[in-house]
């Protein structure tokens, strides 16, 4: 008497899928290059950044004739352009060409620019451009001395006369401080802009090849082979769950190359951040949002039966993550705590994506992030209900773009 064999659970159907989804899509020629021209343009980019900032953080060096660098105090705290200090180098008795040529002898110092105050009128001479930063430190310094020259002839302390002005100076008061006029927030945009771009990547990405990997099955009849040994919702959970976790790796992978590149390079931003944190959050939007967009693409391509109109059912979800996308830009650069951005941000569809920029602008607390993960996680399995009703009434009909009317008014169980 033979055993009885018993049968699959939905759990085995669904890691069945899932490894056969994840096989599929990391050994994918287009995965591949993809991941290998975003890791070359990541640690490429950074790198360029380092070498370009190496040469932005070097003192801007200006020549001194005429006086001694000892009598010209306070020169020497002017600022350049890159928000260096400039440093002041005596140059008297030596060529202004030969001080300013790139091919000077050696030994002789190199300069970036010349100021010579020993004729009737300060000149400046530089070999090509001018830093208008430092022009302007110098025309005020020079002004500065010139007025002292004349408090003095006239019988007055210009010290006491530049003490008193530097107390005519009016107190500024700002009672709500913008975001972006803080001192960190270019690093702060600049994490906001990265996660992003992750996001962007692993849920668009993620969305658009589950809803070629559904169409591909659909019109090639394979749907209906895998339909007799999984259940069609274990089939939909475990395309989202592989090509999800093969996103995710692929992302992950260029995310930690970045940042072990960014580390390696010095050009780690010096921000007030608890980036780990952030990081945390991001990871959770990040599964979150994919999840939600996932199952949308899927069941919005088991409505078609050619590739050729995968887009015209995949649009509306396109534009529909790029408004949270944009709206999280939006908050940067405008004032993120207004009554409009607050009630989006816990929205299912935008939380993922406007939630974490709120945390990295410093305006969310870690309650309102609970709040908005809980609202999202109560929308989830709804979503997913729908979703699965959808793929499981329309993924076997083949020909023209199934009605998503006809589709949920019809009185079939999932």
């Amino acid at each position: 008497m033979s055993a009885r064999t018993s049968p699959i659970t939905r759990r085995q159907e669904i890691t069945l899928v899932t490894g056969r989804e994840l096989r599929a899509h990391l050994m994918k020629k287009s995965t591949i290059v993809l991941t290998l021209v975003l890791l070359v343009a990541v640690i490429g980019g950074i790198i360029g950044i380092s070498i370009y900032a190496s040469g932005q953080d070097k003192a801007y060096r200006l020549g001194l004739k005429g006086t001694p660098v000892s009598q010209a105090a306070g020169l020497d705290s002017v600022v350049a352009s890159n928000g260096e200090t400039i440093e002041v180098v005596d140059v008297s008795g030596r060529e202004t060409k030969e001080v300013l040529s790139d091919d000077a002898p050696e030994g002789t110092p190199h300069v970036d620019m010349v100021l010579d105050v020993s004729g009737s009128a300060p000149t400046i001479t530089v070999e090509k451009s001018a830093d208008d930063a430092v022009v302007s430190g110098v025309t005020a310094f020079l002004q500065q001395a010139s007025l002292g020259q004349q408090i003095a002839a006239l019988g007055g302390d210009p010290g006491q006369v530049a003490s008193q002005l530097s107390t005519a100076k009016p107190e500024v008061t700002v009672l709500n401080t913008l975001k972006r006029d803080a001192a960190d927030f270019g690093p702060r945009y600049t994490v906001l802009m990265t996660i992003d771009v992750l996001l962007m990547f692993a849920i668009m990405g993620g969305g658009q090849f589950i809803a070629q990997g559904v169409v591909e099955e659909k019109s090639s009849r394979i749907v209906e082979i895998l339909l007799a040994c999984v259940r069609p919702s274990s089939l939909l959970a475990g395309k989202i769950l592989g090509i999800g976790i093969a996103s995710f790796l692929t992302t992950g992978a260029v995310a930690v190359a970045g940042v072990v590149t960014a580390k390696a390079t010095g050009v780690m931003p010096d921000i007030s951040l608890d980036l780990d944190g952030v990081l945390v959050a991001m990871l959770v939007w990040l599964i979150v949002g994919y999840a939600i967009f996932a199952v949308s693409f899927g069941a919005a391509a088991s409505l078609v039966s050619r590739q050729e109109d995968v887009g015209s059912v995949s649009m509306p979800l396109v534009m529909l993550s790029m408004i949270p996308y944009a709206l999280s830009i939006l908050m940067a650069i405008g004032d993120a705590n207004t009554m409009t951005f607050r009630v989006l941000s816990f929205l299912p569809p935008f939380a993922p994506f406007m939630m974490p920029a709120r945390l990295v602008l410093g305006v969310s607390s870690w309650s309102e992030q609970v709040i908005a993960m809980v609202i999202a996680l109560v929308f989830l399995p709804l979503l997913v209900r729908v979703a699965a009703t959808i793929y499981t009434r329309a993924v076997t009909r083949t020909g023209a773009r199934v009605p998503l009317k006809e589709v949920l008014g019809r009185a079939e169980r999932v």
